[in-house]
């Protein structure tokens, strides 16, 4: 029988964790963030409690313990090292990355190519097993706190929505006796390689570990042995950044997901 897993600062063997426990806690800390920054937005209050609960998941075992199954078991690219060569595929390798995490380490991505489509080949920005895990824990913070602002239509990289519900939206939009008679098919050139980081930090202001997510943008990254800096744009292919994602809706309450 798995141990009882629970949030305190003591050492955990990985094959004694109860991942629905650990779910449970973090879903719950997700929901909370999400009540309590609807209700800031609706009385323009109570930030203090959603900085609060951000930090809880950010300091949280639980939390820690699923970023690193994120990162190590169920993304896809777990067997990719960054630039310093490692992945933690091994068992004893998730002990040691659960009893040594810190927060103090921020290493530049490596740059890799894939093909697209046309031909080209898209850059993507491969960072370490710790940033990811970082990167992953700081998301489950951050994510619950901007679904509240998103515009009720948008679909992508959003839990709990899928390019099935964004074609419905379409469809709806469109059918008969609809005033909608246009679709406009558009695309922002190089738009997350040059976003401004200084429009991603006053979006951030105030919000925990918020200096840890500027040194993420400023790390730079490493292609081909040289080291490149990164004045804008954030890096295709970490956890943090946009990715496709399976359909999923995990902490999302029920009436935030429009039904098909």
């Amino acid at each position: 029988m798995k141990s009882r897993t629970n949030t305190g600062t003591g050492v955990w063997d990985w094959t004694e964790i109860d991942w629905k426990v650990i779910n449970k806690q973090v879903l719950k800390l997700q929901r909370r963030i999400f009540r309590a920054t609807k209700e800031a937005q609706l009385k323009g209050s109570g930030w203090d409690k959603v900085k609060n609960l951000m930090k809880l998941i950010i300091n949280s075992k639980s939390a820690l313990a699923l970023a690193i199954q994120t990162v190590t078991v169920k993304n896809k690219g777990r067997n990719t090292p960054g630039i310093d060569g490692y992945v933690a595929i091994k068992t004893k390798e998730k002990n040691r990355l659960m009893k040594n995490w810190n927060w103090n380490e921020v290493s530049p991505t490596k740059r890799v190519y894939i093909p697209k489509s046309n031909g080209k080949k898209r850059p993507l920005g491969i960072p370490t097993i710790k940033d990811r895990i970082g990167q992953a824990i700081i998301k489950m913070a951050y994510e619950p706190v901007f679904e509240v602002s998103f515009e009720p239509n948008s679909y992508g990289f959003r839990p709990g929505r899928s390019c099935h519900d964004a074609i419905q939206e379409v469809f709806t939009g469109l059918k008969k006796g609809s005033s909608h008679h246009w679709v406009l098919d558009a695309d922002i050139k190089g738009a997350f390689d040059n976003i401004s980081h200084g429009f991603i930090m006053d979006k951030l202001e105030g919000l925990p570990k918020r200096s840890l997510i500027k040194k993420w943008l400023k790390c730079g990254y490493v292609d081909n042995r040289i080291f490149h800096p990164t004045n804008s744009g954030t890096p295709q292919g970490g956890i943090i950044s946009p990715q496709k994602r399976k359909y999923s809706p995990r902490w999302t309450p029920r009436s935030h997901i429009r039904k098909m």
